[in-house]
């Protein structure tokens, strides 16, 4: 590729927060590389098509990137952008998570009708959320709550809650700040309230392994810090299998050269919830995500695991 001549593929969903996201991206990714040309194709995936259909009901591992995954070793695209918690924790063969922007917020999002915080919520409140994650740590804190399944796009979903069919909903809080809604937020749940998903609030940028043109394009917005966190969080996910349909969660945070990692596996109805932490040095971020997973596979994860 000649200097004057370099051109970025980049596939995204069509969703409007995946739109904007990818907006995001591509905005920095042309201010540290002016003279190359970005073009972005919009691409359906499993979990678009299938937007009305429960989560644990859809069956697919990686429904909502399998299809960018494919058009990236097809060659119709350079790089493929995904949140980064809809990546499973195993990658095909011949792609790489290459690069890791700056992380959003990684915590969840109550919205309430009434602007009622989670501990004032009537009993019997009806919440809507289509994640197993966020429905077994509600569960395990308020038995008395009604959860509801949720699906389709955020604007859809807070017409929802607006209309009274919920008297709140969950959402994640990286997506209601990256198009501008932070503030229809009524409460951020800490993780004391609700452990987020692995990989929460960053973006992941995947390529084909061995691009080294369009990773050079891309390594002026990778974040490193980011990029640690994350390890740790899909290490964890990795060891306890990647891609089960048990609730797990994980959140790394890093102070100086340590990393803190939290991470929890619960039992669907939410009457067993386990949660441990572990630190260590931000260069064991890998090891520290294991070393956790195992702890709590001890602690009768294993038993969780087995359904």
């Amino acid at each position: 590729m000649s200097e004057g001549g370099k051109r970025l593929r980049i596939g995204t969903r069509g969703s409007l927060l995946a739109r904007t996201q990818t907006g995001m991206v591509v905005e920095r990714l042309q201010a540290a590389n002016p003279g190359v040309v970005i073009e972005t194709q919009i691409i359906q995936t499993t979990g678009d098509v299938q937007r009305n259909v429960p989560f644990a009901q859809v069956g697919t591992k990686g429904m909502f990137v399998k299809e960018i995954e494919q058009a990236l070793l097809d060659g119709v695209i350079d790089v493929g952008v995904h949140s980064l918690k809809d990546m499973p924790s195993e990658l095909p063969e011949g792609l790489e998570l290459s690069c890791v922007p700056a992380r959003e917020d990684p915590l969840d999002a109550l919205l309430s009708r009434n602007g009622l915080l989670f501990a004032q919520l009537p009993q019997g409140a009806v919440v809507g959320t289509s994640s197993l994650r966020r429905q077994a740590q509600l569960r395990g804190l308020r038995p008395d709550l009604r959860l509801e399944e949720l699906r389709g796009n955020l604007d859809t979903r807070m017409k929802r809650l607006d209309n009274g069919e919920y008297d709140a909903i969950l959402l994640a809080v990286a997506g209601l700040n990256r198009l501008g809604l932070g503030s229809r937020i009524t409460e951020r749940l800490t993780p004391d309230v609700c452990v987020p998903a692995a990989g929460q609030g960053a973006l992941a940028l995947e390529t084909r392994c061995g691009d080294a043109a369009t990773l050079e394009l891309l390594m002026p917005v990778h974040d490193a810090e980011t990029a640690a966190a994350v390890t740790a969080e899909r290490a964890f996910l990795a060891a306890l299998g990647g891609g089960c349909s048990v609730p797990a969660g994980a959140l790394a945070t890093l102070h100086g050269s340590r990393l803190q990692l939290i991470g929890l596996i619960a039992a669907p109805d939410g009457r067993q919830v386990l949660r441990a932490e572990r630190e260590g040095e931000v260069s064991a971020a890998a090891q520290i995500g294991a070393e956790l997973s195992a702890t709590l596979l001890a602690q009768g994860g294993r038993v969780l695991l087995k359904g």
